[in-house]
């Protein structure tokens, strides 16, 4: 059987849940799959295929392996977790700190070759607990695979261009989502084209669908039955463009249309996760057509607001494919979003409307057609195309990495 470990350090901002998939994706197919993750709350609950394991250990050392149990995601004695009185501990000593993280990573990285694995596939290039994990796989020759799932950090930072050049030079297979990001790839990488391999993204299965969520959540927020959402969900980062969003509804002048921000800013009080949005709403005089829902979304909280909305927001000033855009294709709702880096699963999503540029008129004159379609019941059956399916991902994933 091939087997398959798949590195996950965030357990968060969508990679969780894009772990979950791939590994049940892969699973399907044949593939003995082991998701090493740093937190896997989200999806501790969830059904896993027989032949996908996961084990909440990254971030602390690695003790004996509990024997294979397929009925839980995550064995009882895989991982011991760092306290909070032993993480203080360790801030008051930076060569402990730094001889840990190499132990962390000598061990992790030895385990991995032990266990034989065909393939360690890595979900982000930044691993802070674990330096030079890339060079001691390479050395060891474990082959590599890497989803890039950002060419670089939406905030760039000093050093992001050969930190990531390293991790893109170390992977024998690269896994993009879309043509234009592997075009955009080889261009700041000329070498790493000939390893990069194009499969989309997938639509979702985690999350719950539950119809009378819409009825509820607009109650709780204040929403007419009648009235059409837009939702503009996740983190609210500046590559993601609220300002235009909350410009395009003061043009818009439709009592019957709210905005419903939902998720959490960086750096924001928490208290008030959504604190500069608000300001900017009020200052627009648009608090009467804005809901807010603030904080982390979890599994159940993100599915209930997809339930309630009617088209989805993306204005994205730079992206390199979005897994809101895929929640939106999961639920069948509108969207309407800007071209780079998703423009492949647009021009296959009968529900989308493009947009020509991120400025506040383009996203109000996309937010209309999308509303002008939405009343014309245009496009009511809708079937999620196979090339989003996790089982068709799964093994084209798998021809490709053989490969």
């Amino acid at each position: 059987m091939y087997s398959i470990a798949l590195i996950d350090p965030l357990g968060d901002y969508g990679i969780g849940t894009y772990t979950y998939e791939l590994g049940q994706g892969l699973a399907a197919n044949g593939a003995r799959v082991d998701a090493y993750v740093a937190d896997a709350a989200d999806v501790r609950d969830v059904p896993l295929h027989p032949n996908h394991r996961r084990f909440l250990v990254l971030g602390s050392r690695l003790r004996k392996l509990a024997p294979r149990d397929r009925s839980s995601s995550v064995p009882a004695n895989v991982g011991k977790t760092v306290s909070a009185a032993s993480s203080r501990r360790m801030n008051g000593s930076a060569w402990r700190m730094y001889l840990r993280a190499r132990y962390l990573t000598l061990q992790l990285v030895l385990h991995l070759k032990r266990r034989g694995y065909d393939v360690v596939w890595t979900q982000w290039p930044e691993m802070e607990s674990y330096p030079h994990f890339w060079l001691l796989c390479r050395m060891l020759r474990i082959r590599l695979v890497h989803t890039v799932h950002n060419i670089f950090p939406h905030e760039r930072s000093p050093g992001d261009l050969n930190r990531y050049a390293r991790v893109y030079a170390s992977a024998d297979t690269l896994i993009v989502h879309s043509p234009q990001v592997r075009s955009e790839l080889a261009q700041h990488f000329p070498r790493v084209g000939s390893k990069t391999v194009v499969i989309p993204h997938g639509a979702y299965t985690i999350y719950p669908r539950d119809p009378t969520a819409r009825e509820r959540l607009r109650a709780r927020l204040g929403i007419a039955n009648g009235a059409r959402v837009v939702l503009f969900a996740g983190a609210v980062r500046p590559y993601k463009n609220i300002t235009a969003a909350i410009d395009a509804f003061a043009m818009l002048a439709l009592d019957d249309v709210i905005l419903l921000v939902a998720g959490r800013e960086q750096g924001a009080p928490s208290g008030n996760p959504l604190a500069a949005t608000t300001s900017y709403v009020e200052q627009a005089g648009l608090a009467s057509k804005v809901r807010f829902y603030g904080g982390y979304l979890d599994i159940p909280e993100m599915g209930a607001l997809y339930e309630a909305a009617d088209i989805l927001l993306l204005p994205y000033l730079k992206s390199y494919g979005s897994g809101q855009l895929m929640l939106a294709v999961t639920f069948g709702k509108y969207v309407v979003a800007t071209r780079p880096g998703m423009e492949d699963v647009l021009v296959r999503y009968p529900r989308a409307v493009v947009l020509d540029a991120p400025d506040a008129l383009s996203v109000r004159d996309g937010l209309v057609i999308a509303l002008e379609r939405l009343r014309s019941g245009a496009e009511e059956h809708y079937e999620i195309p196979e090339a989003f399916d996790w089982i068709t991902i799964g093994a084209d994933s798998l021809r490709a990495i053989r490969r």
